[in-house]
């Protein structure tokens, strides 16, 4: 677990010993390793405090949490699965209740709170829901954690609209040819997936692992991108959510 530790912002100087005006240094208290140069007007919120906040203010019964620590701990994803609260896609095809949370000391991202969902018949894993999903606020003077609670208390709604979009998709039918020429167009721009993914992902359309996976519908490509995806989160977790967000968003 290398996220929680201390960080705090100190002036930062020029080789001629002359202070830098407008910016300070993100240091690690440990181990005195420099994280980022910012803004002087940016406020360092500590991983803990993100999520203690958000534990704090969890009345959705029994979770599990799992953090992602990236490029050392500047950055941080933590994913809480509420594996009690579920809804269906489609007969036999239940997902759970999950928030993504993510914060960062080196400028990359602010505090973000967002709901997605968790397929639980299979082992696909997070179904990715887009920005406009998620509350985020930046590292600015005045930021106030506050906000957490109330994007909490309104996960529950956003949730379940998420569970309608997700089922409106798998009733739009698709041929097994159209499957497949839209997963060749991911090797082009924005999305760019290497071919050699997009031939597994191929694979896993063509051949569904699972039964739910057989109706031929833009839902069930998703879920064979996010199938392929999934075990490679531990290692690559914001790659996999870039991709699935950029797919998700070419598919609807």
């Amino acid at each position: 677990m290398n996220y929680n530790y201390q960080v705090v912002s100190r002036s930062i100087f020029d080789r001629g010993g002359n202070k830098i005006e407008g910016y300070k240094g993100n240091f690690r208290q440990d181990t005195g390793e420099c994280l980022a140069v910012t803004s002087d007007k940016y406020k360092i919120i500590h991983h803990q405090n993100v999520l203690d906040t958000i534990e704090d203010n969890l009345d959705f019964g029994p979770y599990k949490r799992k953090v992602y620590s990236i490029n050392g701990g500047r950055r941080i994803y933590a994913v809480y699965d509420f594996n009690d609260q579920r809804r269906q896609i489609q007969p036999g095809d239940d997902v759970g209740f999950r928030l993504l949370a993510k914060n960062s000391y080196d400028g990359s991202t602010g505090v973000m709170l967002g709901a997605g969902l968790l397929r639980m018949g299979c082992s696909n894993g997070m179904i990715v829901m887009s920005d406009s999903k998620q509350v985020s606020r930046q590292h600015s003077t005045n930021i106030n954690l506050e906000f957490l609670e109330e994007t909490i208390k309104a996960s529950k709604e956003s949730w379940i609209a998420s569970v309608e979009f997700f089922k409106h998709m798998s009733t739009k039918l698709i041929t097994p040819l159209e499957g497949t020429e839209f997963l060749d167009s991911l090797a082009e721009k924005p999305v760019k997936v290497a071919k050699k993914h997009i031939e597994e992902i191929k694979k896993i359309w063509l051949k569904p692992t699972y039964d739910l996976d057989r109706t031929r519908s833009t839902y069930n490509l998703y879920n064979a991108v996010t199938q392929y995806l999934t075990p490679l989160a531990d290692d690559k977790f914001e790659l996999t959510q870039r991709v699935s967000k950029q797919i998700l968003a070419k598919l609807t």
